[in-house]
C-alpha cells in the first residue's frame, strides 16, 4: 500500500472479519490521534476486540507504512463428533501372503478375530461440543456442532452404565459389518478330531488345531479352519474353508465350501467351493468351482484328476513329464445351455397355465365356496412356487454363463503333454511340452497365446 501525504488511517478486516489491521501511511502534516484511529475503525464497521494499547503504541513510536494488528475478535472453536475406539481387529486379510521365494504362507491367512466373554470391545469417544466466536464487528460466529454416533448394533455384547464401554457377553468370534457389531460362537478344538470326538455339526466358525481323521464329517454354517493334515474325512462349511496343512485325501475326503477354499495341497479329494479356490497342488483330484482356481506359488501344479471353475484357472505347471492325464476346464458344457432352453420352455407354460388360473378365478370369485375355486386357489399356490423356484435357477444359470465369458486358463510354467483343455464344450489335447501358455476361447476353437 502505497504512502499517502495526508492523515488517513486505514483499516483492514480479514476475509473471516475475527481481525483487523490497522495501516498509518507516512504523515507530512501533524500526528495520529487516537480519535482519528477511532473515527477509521468505526466507518470499517469495527467495534469489538479492539487492542487499545496497540493503537496507542503505534500513535506513540510513529509507526507508520506498515500494517499492526489492533482488534481481534474470538475466533469459533468447531465441534468434535463423536466416535468409535474398537478394541479388535476390523480389518485384516484372508487371503495367504506370497514369500520373497514365491511360496505360499497358509498360516498367515486369519479367517477370525475372537474375543472372550467380559472383553472390552469398543469405547465412545462422546462428541465435543462447539463454542461460538464473536468477530471484530461485534457479529456472533457459530462453531461447527460436533454430531453423536448412535449406539452400537448387533448381538452377544452390552453396553455398561457409563453408555460408554462395550463388553462381550460371550467367548466367540466377532466381526462388523456395516456398522453392526455381532459375536457369533466359535466351536474350538485344540486337538485331533477322531473317534474320541466324535462328528462335528456346529451353527457358527468351527477352528481345529489338530488333525481331521479319516471317517470324520466336520459341517458348520460358519467358516472351517484346521491347523493339521485333514486325511479321508469330509468337511461342509457354509463359508471359507482354509487348510493350512493340506489333504491326504486316499480318494475317500470330500471337501465343500459355500464360499472360498484355501489350501495347502489336495490329495486324491473331491473339491468344491462356491467361490475361489487357491492352492498349491491338486494331485489326481476331482475339483469344481464357481470362480477362479488359483495356483500361481512358485511350485504351484495340477497333476492328474479333473479340475473345472467357471470363470478361469490360472496355475504354474499343469501335467508332469510322465504325461499322467491331466483335466483343466473353465465355463459352462452342453450340459448348462440344454438346462436353461428347458427351463425357459417350462417357464412359458408355467406362466400361461397361470395366466389361465387367473382368468377361472375371475370367473368364480362370487363364490367364495365353491370348491372349484378351493381347487384353483392349491394349483395356483403350488404353480406360483414351481414358476419362482424355476425362474431363480434360470437366473442362477443366464449369470453363471455370463460369468464365464472371457475366460481363460493362464499356464505360469510347463504345460505337459497329455492335458486335455476344456473351454465350454470345446476339447483341445497338449501333445508337445510347452511353455508360459493361455487358452482362450475364440469363436468355435480354442487357441493358445504366449503368455
Amino acid at each position: 500500500m502505497a504512502a499517502l501525504t495526508t492523515k488517513n488511517p486505514q483499516v483492514r478486516v480479514s476475509h473471516d472479519n475475527i481481525r483487523a489491521y490497522l495501516y498509518l501511511p507516512d504523515s507530512m502534516m501533524d500526528d495520529y490521534t487516537v480519535n482519528d484511529v477511532q473515527d477509521a475503525l468505526q466507518r470499517s464497521g469495527v467495534k469489538y476486540g479492539i487492542l487499545e494499547s496497540k493503537i496507542q503504541e503505534m500513535i506513540e513510536r510513529r509507526q507508520y507504512g506498515r500494517e499492526v494488528l489492533v482488534a481481534e475478535g474470538v475466533a469459533p472453536k468447531d465441534g468434535v463428533d463423536g466416535y468409535y475406539e474398537y478394541k479388535f481387529n476390523t480389518n485384516f486379510s484372508k487371503k495367504p501372503k506370497v514369500s520373497p521365494d514365491g511360496s505360499v504362507d497358509y498360516w498367515s491367512i486369519k479367517m477370525l478375530e475372537t474375543v472372550t466373554e467380559g472383553q472390552e470391545i469398543a469405547v465412545y469417544h462422546p462428541v465435543v461440543r462447539g463454542v461460538d466466536g464473536v468477530d471484530v464487528r461485534g457479529k456472533l460466529v457459530l462453531a461447527k456442532r460436533g454430531r453423536d454416533l448412535l449406539p452400537l448394533r448387533g448381538k452377544g455384547f452390552e453396553r455398561l452404565e457409563d453408555g460408554l464401554t462395550y463388553v462381550s457377553q460371550i467367548d466367540g468370534k466377532i466381526e462388523m459389518r456395516n456398522d453392526r457389531i455381532t459375536i457369533l460362537p466359535v466351536y474350538e478344538i485344540g486337538g485331533d478330531v477322531d473317534l474320541s470326538i466324535g462328528n462335528i455339526d456346529f451353527r457358527g466358525d468351527v477352528v481345529i488345531h489338530g488333525s481331521v481323521c479319516s471317517g470324520a464329517t466336520v459341517k458348520a454354517t460358519g467358516a472351517v479352519t484346521v491347523d493339521g493334515i485333514v486325511e479321508g474325512a469330509r468337511i461342509e462349511a457354509g463359508k471359507d474353508i482354509v487348510l493350512r496343512s493340506g489333504v491326504m485325501g486316499a480318494s475317500r475326503a470330500n471337501i465343500s465350501s459355500k464360499g472360498n477354499i484355501y489350501a495347502k495341497f489336495f490329495e486324491y479329494t473331491r473339491v468344491h467351493a462356491n467361490g475361489s479356490i487357491q492352492a498349491d497342488v491338486f494331485l489326481n483330484c476331482q475339483v469344481s468351482c464357481g470362480e477362479n482356481i488359483i495356483l500361481d506359488g512358485k511350485k504351484a501344479s495340477i497333476i492328474g484328476g479333473e479340475v473345472g471353475a467357471i470363470q478361469g484357472i490360472v496355475v504354474n505347471t499343469l501335467g508332469s513329464d510322465g504325461q499322467v492325464k491331466t483335466k483343466v476346464k473353465i465355463g459352462n458344457g452342453t450340459t448348462v445351455t440344454r438346462r436353461i432352453g428347458i427351463l425357459k420352455s417350462k417357464i412359458q407354460v408355467e406362466k400361461a397355465n397361470l395366466e389361465k388360473i387367473e382368468e377361472g378365478l375371475n370367473l368364480l370369485k362370487d363364490k367364495k365356496n365353491d370348491p372349484r375355486r378351493t381347487d384353483l386357489l392349491r394349483v395356483k399356490i403350488r404353480d406360483s412356487a414351481l414358476l419362482a423356484e424355476d425362474t431363480a435357477e434360470l437366473e442362477k444359470l443366464e449369470d453363471q454363463l455370463e460369468r464365464a465369458r472371457g475366460g481363460s486358463i493362464k499356464v505360469i510354467g510347463r504345460v505337459y503333454p497329455g492335458v486335455c483343455v476344456e473351454i465350454d464344450e470345446l476339447k483341445i489335447l497338449v501333445k508337445e511340452e510347452q511353455n508360459s501358455l493361455e487358452f482362450l476361447r475364440d469363436m468355435d476353437k480354442i487357441i493358445m497365446c504366449a503368455v
